[in-house]
């Protein structure tokens, strides 16, 4: 993010100051009266699509612009519109780029390869009104069974050749003006199991955890713009064994410290594999320096959660603008401001 984008003033209001932090999904191929309501109001910052949302590029473009019109009236920052678009079985928009799968791309040898299709992709997403894809898609699994490999969505089970295809991926994705989100932060290629259906505790060796690290060590230095936690467990880093996306360990020592990233924290679904319900999900997430929360529903009650969490000290003032501006930067950022 350009360190010269001039960034509006932290809001005083609660609502204002936390509902960019909360994005939500929703049901049909138009936003609801509520919804519509809830981002004019500034109670939701961001929404992410799915197959079931998109029709065709006019429904699309007509959903997307009333979305951001409530935000415009609301007075409050444009919205993050986000979907999957990795390649291979993960494209909310089938017919449109990436080509190729993350091991597609790698088997052509190329690097440049990668390069243009998040450059192709970009492009696309831009034009049905869809600024941040949620990838690429940059866990190094550890065997042949991982949930991450079988489903054809990881690069390699090379450290560096992920590093080196999910890095020119995410490049082209934000040199066409969309933001690039690297997941599953701090990596799942040792989960069997796919964790949005079940609560995985994972334990990599150091070496496994090492080389699952590396594409964001080449990533970040880049000028990333997102980084995705994953909500799986790593007791062997956090002994509490909370979800990576609710672990101050794993964030603040680990991705902030450590790798000295300052894009935006987003979490992966906060469901029940978190091991808590949304609203408890989500307030831990927060206190735990996530930005952006992210819900597949509506979210009701999360933000009056947030808002008690912030009133009675359990989420800090300072970390919640600091959380804010780096949202807000970004939203600059892909909407060219």
């Amino acid at each position: 993010m350009a360190a010269t984008q001039s960034l509006p003033p932290v809001p005083s209001s609660p609502v204002k100051l936390l509902g960019q932090r909360i994005m939500v999904g929703f049901p049909g191929t138009s936003a609801s009266a509520s919804l519509l309501r809830s981002v004019r109001g500034g109670e939701v910052g961001s929404v992410i699509l799915f197959a079931a949302n998109i029709d065709t590029r006019s429904q699309t473009l007509a959903m997307i612009g009333a979305l951001q019109k409530a935000a415009r009236q609301g007075g409050n920052p444009p919205l993050l519109v986000a979907v999957d678009q990795e390649g291979g079985e993960v494209k909310r928009l089938p017919d449109g780029p990436p080509d190729l799968s993350p091991p597609q791309m790698v088997a052509t040898h190329k690097v440049a390869t990668a390069t243009r299709e998040g450059q192709e992709t970009g492009t696309f997403l831009k034009r049905w009104g869809i600024n941040m894809d949620l990838a690429p898609v940059s866990d190094v699994p550890t065997f042949g069974g991982a949930f991450i490999w079988q489903q054809g969505r990881a690069f390699s089970f090379n450290a560096g050749t992920v590093a080196d295809y999910a890095t020119a991926f995410a490049l082209g994705l934000q040199s066409r003006g969309v933001a690039a989100t690297a997941k599953h932060f701090p990596g799942l290629g040792s989960a069997a199991v796919d964790t949005d259906f079940e609560r995985q505790e994972l334990r990599p060796t150091k070496a496994q955890f090492a080389a699952a690290l590396e594409p964001y060590a080449r990533m970040i230095p880049r000028g990333l713009d997102a980084v995705m936690l994953t909500v799986a467990g790593f007791p062997n880093y956090d002994p509490s064994g909370a979800s990576a996306a609710l672990s101050k360990p794993i964030i603040s020592k680990l991705l902030r410290r450590r790798l000295k990233f300052r894009g935006v924290a987003i979490t992966d679904s906060l469901g029940t594999t978190t091991g808590h319900d949304e609203k408890t999900a989500g307030v831990l997430a927060a206190e735990a320096g996530s930005d952006i929360l992210l819900y597949t529903d509506s979210a009701p009650g999360e933000l009056s959660a947030l808002e008690t969490a912030l009133r009675d000290g359990h989420i800090g003032r300072a970390a919640a603008a600091a959380s804010y501006q780096r949202i807000v930067a970004l939203k600059q950022k892909v909407a060219g401001e």
